[in-house]
């Protein structure tokens, strides 16, 4: 791989907003959530009237169970161009795939919440041009795999187990790219085993607390149980959720990251991701306009910027300071 300085003086700098070039339709999204709240919300009002310690643990079991959707056709003819293999993770198998070479250095692919690997499909064959091997993987709980529940802990273990195969077979794992809580898994397994790589996290949340604040609001669930909620997940799984707030969850990392975020991501505020791109020592920051949260992963200008980081063939512009549009003026400096 080359060399950051002749990756400076040999290429470009990016400017930190892509062109925008499709716009998303979320009106099926939100009704089918919409019809989702309304039912949890009687759940939860139920458990609340049996007592406080039964709205909690059906608060838990919300929190934990995501949605989970059947392969696409188009995704499955993907799936079978690739070599599929099983890991065993922290609390089930995961159902895994791997394109190109096998000897080649590794990038491993985290989906989202409800996701499934081949979502970041786009990426795959940019990332064997430019002398890959990608690995993409159904967390526990979606797509292929095994498992009902899954957390930001399920995700990072997942991730590790997908990592610890890969190096028992003696490939090196040379970057991750991460979508929404994919990206956020990713962050904390690259501040809790301070590997050095090259991580893209698009569109990242920063906040379990925060995020299950808004939760209970929309489901009706009280800050009392809310916090008997945390309780119960800390307690069971082993980590405080403290682990994954600004700034703890980036105080031992050592990898290098570019954060890429849109301005019109309805799902994880962009402000989630600039947060993270400007306490990350030494982030970079793609903002990106009209692609929303997942036709991001879609994108042909995200897909090349990601793997022109991976590769390090790119230098992109440092997050803005607060009350910045950009931290370039125009155009962008040669590093």
């Amino acid at each position: 791989m080359a060399s950051s300085s002749a990756a400076i003086n040999s290429t470009n700098v990016r400017k930190p907003f892509a062109a925008p070039n499709r716009f998303v339709a979320q009106r099926r999204r939100e009704l089918g959530l919409a019809l989702w709240l309304g039912w949890q919300r009687l759940r939860v009002a139920a458990a609340l009237a049996v007592s406080q310690d039964k709205a909690a643990e059906v608060a838990e079991r919300i929190f934990s169970t995501p949605p989970r959707f059947e392969h696409t056709d188009r995704e499955l003819a993907f799936l079978a161009t690739g070599t599929r293999f099983t890991v065993n993770a922290a609390w089930s198998r995961v159902a895994a795939w791997r394109f190109g070479p096998a000897d080649r250095p590794a990038v491993i692919l985290s989906h989202g919440w409800g996701g499934r690997g081949a979502q970041l499909r786009s990426f795959v064959p940019a990332l064997v041009a430019a002398g890959y091997q990608a690995v993409l993987f159904d967390h526990v709980g979606h797509g292929a795999s095994d498992g009902r529940e899954a957390t930001i802990v399920h995700f990072l273990r997942g991730l590790d187990a997908i990592a610890a195969r890969l190096e028992a077979e003696g490939t090196t794992v040379a970057g991750v790219i991460g979508h929404s809580l994919g990206a956020g898994a990713a962050g904390a397994w690259l501040n809790e085993t301070a590997r050095e790589m090259r991580a893209v996290l698009v569109a990242p949340p920063t906040s379990v607390k925060r995020y299950s604040e808004w939760v209970a609001r929309r489901l009706g669930i009280t800050e009392p149980v809310r916090r008997a909620m945390q309780e119960r997940f800390e307690r069971r799984l082993g980590y405080r959720w403290s682990e994954f707030e600004l700034p703890q969850s980036v105080a031992r990392v050592r990898a290098s990251a570019l954060v890429i975020h849109d301005a019109g991501d309805r799902d994880v505020l962009p402000a989630s991701g600039l947060a993270l791109a400007r306490a990350w020592p030494g982030a970079r920051w793609l903002g990106t306009r009209g692609l929303g949260h997942l036709a991001i992963l879609r994108d042909p200008t995200v897909v090349n910027d990601a793997v022109d980081f991976i590769a390090d063939r790119v230098v992109f512009a440092p997050p803005p300071a607060r009350g910045e549009l950009s931290a370039y003026g125009a155009p962008a400096p040669l590093a």
